[in-house]
């Protein structure tokens, strides 16, 4: 109970508005869809009125176009605007700053870089307390209150790296969490996360599905006990697969709750009890998921376009998140009016390109290698790097037991599946994480270079 009382102090100290949020969303959840996209297009009014006097770029856009603010009257009129790319923002950055900032409160942030070059953005404060609101009330579709105890295994997108060790120590107490990098997820490392986590006995685990995946994996393999059963695991940052989700749950005994979101375009996506897919916030945002001529499509995979509507320090809107979504057009039965993201497929970056120009998506590559050789536990860590189009590399963490006859059928798998591809394969010791602490199952350089 003191947690609670330190948390909810904490909150109203140093930013009340988050617990204002959190009330109003806790609300909104249960309004159905019609009303919620009604408050989300008066908002986006608002915004394109304020971005065509304010912002420097989009007045040229919208008088390139020959269009009036009150030609954006409705969310499929969104269609009318370009697609807006990190590029784009890189090359007008001081046309994308306000005319005058005056009254403006915002955070200076950044992308995590986890599939490139960062960008650098602005953040007003309002959207910000906005997304940190969501996100608890996200959690608390797996029974998180306010205050309960997380453990965060993840980098530096989603733990602090800027601030004094004190400082982060405080927000620790204050917020009721405990951070552990995955950066360096060594065996000694995950001997030392076990045992503070096992005495700690967090209610809730977060972080990147793969760091998540990675420590649960250690527990099974080394027969560790844990002294304690969360009451759900939060994941975040990657793409989650199958196998993953099957062990984690297997080990800690508790169900994933799996999310997507990210600052710089403002969207989230929180998956709830009933496990069918993410439900869309629309509080904060636009989501869109639109086929390679900019149009909204459901029922589909495709691009995952983010428009913000309350960050009015560097307005976000269409913006190209580099992930591959899919909306549902069903209809979850645990009674919330949001649409549903049945899955994120992941970013262009975690896609293959086979030998006729075909793309192969990791999930499907990583299943039909691990499907069919024979000793699976004899890969300890696996990475799949692409320069052309006829040939990847396979960097494999492994142990003695994996052997010629393992290269040999893993090379003829890909062969066969995927149209001649070629592989070579470089033992390593280890693989290699971004600079955020994240796992990428593969590395398209192909696609990076065309962005």
């Amino acid at each position: 109970m003191i947690h609670k009382m330190i948390f909810r102090l904490a909150y109203r100290m140093k930013r009340p508005r988050v617990l204002r949020y959190y009330d109003e969303f806790q609300k909104t959840q249960w309004l159905p869809f019609e009303e919620l996209q009604e408050r989300q297009i008066e908002q986006l009014r608002k915004l394109i009125t304020y971005v065509y006097k304010n912002i420097p770029y989009y007045t040229r856009v919208f008088n390139e176009l020959g269009l009036k603010p009150s030609g954006i009257s409705s969310i499929q009129d969104l269609e009318k605007l370009p697609i807006l790319t990190k590029q784009t923002i890189k090359q007008n950055w001081q046309d994308f700053l306000p005319r005058t900032s005056k009254g403006l409160q915002y955070i200076n942030s950044s992308t995590g870089g986890s599939t490139g070059e960062p960008l650098k953005y602005r953040m007003s404060v309002e959207d910000y307390e906005r997304g940190v609101a969501l996100l608890y009330r996200g959690w608390g579709y797996a029974g998180y209150k306010l205050g309960d105890k997380v453990a965060i295994i993840a980098g530096s997108s989603l733990i602090p790296t800027t601030r004094s060790e004190f400082y982060k120590k405080l927000q620790g107490l204050c917020l009721n969490s405990r951070h552990y990098s995955a950066f360096d997820m060594s065996e000694g490392n995950l001997f030392r996360y076990f045992n503070d986590i096992n005495r700690w006995e967090p209610t809730f685990i977060r972080g990147y599905a793969s760091s998540i995946y990675l420590f649960a994996k250690f527990i099974r393999d080394n027969n560790l006990k844990l002294n304690f059963q969360p009451t759900a695991i939060f994941t975040t940052s990657e793409k989650l697969f199958y196998n993953q989700r099957e062990l984690i749950e297997h080990v800690f005994n508790a169900r994933i709750f799996d999310n997507y979101g990210l600052n710089d375009g403002g969207v989230s996506t929180y998956e709830c009890e009933a496990h069918c897919g993410m439900h869309i916030d629309m509080e904060r945002s636009i989501l869109e998921v639109v086929d390679e001529d900019g149009k909204q499509i459901i029922n589909q995979h495709g691009r995952i376009l983010a428009t913000s509507l309350y960050n009015y320090g560097l307005p976000f809107i269409r913006y190209d998140t580099g992930d591959l979504g899919y909306i549902t057009d069903g209809v979850c039965g645990c009674g919330r009016g949001y649409k549903l993201m049945e899955e994120i497929v992941g970013r262009a970056y975690e896609f293959l390109i086979d030998p006729l120009g075909r793309y192969i998506h990791g999930a499907a590559f990583y299943n039909d290698i691990m499907g069919e050789i024979n000793n699976v536990n004899a890969i300890k860590g696996i990475q799949v790097i692409q320069k052309s189009r006829d040939k990847i590399m396979l960097d494999i963490v492994s142990t003695d037991t994996f052997d010629d006859s393992e290269v040999y059928r893993i090379r003829e798998i890909v062969r066969k599946k995927f149209n001649g591809l070629d592989v070579e394969f470089k033992f390593v010791d280890k693989i290699e994480r971004t600079v955020a602490g994240k796992y990428k199952f593969i590395i398209n350089t192909i696609e990076r270079n065309k962005t």
